[in-house]
């Protein structure tokens, strides 16, 4: 008896083995497919050196088909898009996530320098074009699918994994032109930013609102004015705090919740 029982744990302790094995290369495949697209995007505009409305444009059509194979592959496998999240919000969650004024205090602090109306409509538009598809497409492969994927594993697991796999794709701002400070400090910005979002999905069960919310906060930063390095330094070092005050109250939201009452 003790020996068939001493079998049937390693056959669960090996099956487990296998399924976090199988799990993690799914991450790692999606996140390469995301890469990959991002790369393009940003090598197609540097490269031909297109800037203004048609560098919004192209960009914004690169992600956009990102955030299409994703979803086409999850209705072609799952017959729906639910499993990604785009279901309506949990009622009441928006209550439960302070309806969400920290990340919109953040997005509207952009505009500590103004507005930016140089580029005139036509860049306006094209800009809400382009973030408009960073958010599907961002929340898509990182909420949608690999936070989504780990959650099985515990929440605060599903959180962390994905929020660092989140601020690490922001590497690739550097094929863009960007500064290696800059580029690390987008990074930090990201990981945190992805620790708060990924926490409101798993409250309201709904990648909505995280898309939104999401596509303002970089739309507002795209069409704002430029400010000084100083002024940029305590913006930045105040909408961390910011985060971090955020995603400490969502825990302590989470810690009433069950693992079973989240997003499935």
């Amino acid at each position: 008896m003790l020996s068939l029982i001493t079998m049937n744990c390693i056959k669960r302790a090996g099956r487990g083995k296998y399924l976090k094995t199988k799990l993690i290369l799914k991450t790692i495949g999606i996140l390469l497919a995301f890469l990959v697209f991002m790369f393009v995007q940003g090598a197609i505009v540097v490269i031909g050196q297109i800037e203004g409305v048609a560098s919004a444009m192209i960009r914004g059509g690169v992600i956009w088909g990102a955030a299409i194979v994703a979803i086409l592959v999850c209705l072609i496998k799952n017959k729906e898009i639910g499993c990604l999240g785009y279901v309506k919000p949990e009622k009441d969650s928006a209550r439960k996530t302070l309806y969400f004024l920290p990340l919109l205090v953040i997005c509207l602090s952009h505009f500590v320098g103004g507005f930016d109306f140089s580029g005139g409509l036509p860049l306006i538009l094209a800009n809400l074009f382009l973030t408009l598809g960073i958010g599907v497409a961002e929340e898509t492969y990182f909420r949608g699918l690999i936070c989504n994927m780990w959650l099985e594993r515990g929440v605060n697991q599903a959180v962390l994994i994905s929020a660092i796999l989140f601020g690490i794709s922001h590497i690739l701002n550097v094929a863009g032109g960007a500064s290696v400070l800059a580029t690390v400090l987008q990074i930090c910005f990201a990981f945190a930013y992805g620790i708060v979002i990924a926490y409101v999905f798993v409250i309201g069960k709904s990648i909505v609102p995280c898309i939104l919310l999401h596509a303002l906060h970089d739309f507002c930063s795209f069409v704002s004015n430029d400010i000084s390095p100083t002024a940029n330094t305590i913006l930045g070092a105040v909408q961390f705090v910011i985060l971090v005050a955020y995603g400490v109250y969502l825990v302590r939201v989470l810690k009433s919740r069950s693992v079973e009452n989240v997003c499935k």
